[in-house]
């Protein structure tokens, strides 16, 4: 966490690009099932594995943003992205405070 605190805006860029690239294999291995029809792929455990918390959290997140704030996906997307811009800016959100928003 020290280093997040210390530099937000490229720790949480390198956090947001690992899970843009678990989402694609996740994507991927969705396509070798209905394109392709098998289960079969040798990075298909290994995927599911790395994608169900994340995939798990976000709908957490989703449902919280929703019910708390009545907040739609786009919106809380829109935010989210906005919020991992500007963090560590003397106008951004707060490391700290970025959930709550």
């Amino acid at each position: 966490m020290s280093v997040v605190l210390a530099n937000p805006h490229k720790e949480l860029g390198d956090v947001r690009a690992v899970f843009e690239l678990v989402l694609r294999r996740l994507y991927r291995q969705r396509n070798i099932v209905v394109h392709g029809g098998t289960t079969a792929s040798a990075a298909m455990e290994a995927t599911l594995r790395t994608a169900a918390p994340l995939v798990g959290a976000g709908l957490d997140r989703l449902v919280h943003a929703k019910l708390a704030a009545t907040l739609g996906p786009l919106e809380l997307a829109a935010r989210a992205d906005n919020s991992l811009e500007l963090v560590g800016d003397d106008i951004g959100p707060s490391i700290v405070t970025m959930l709550d928003r």
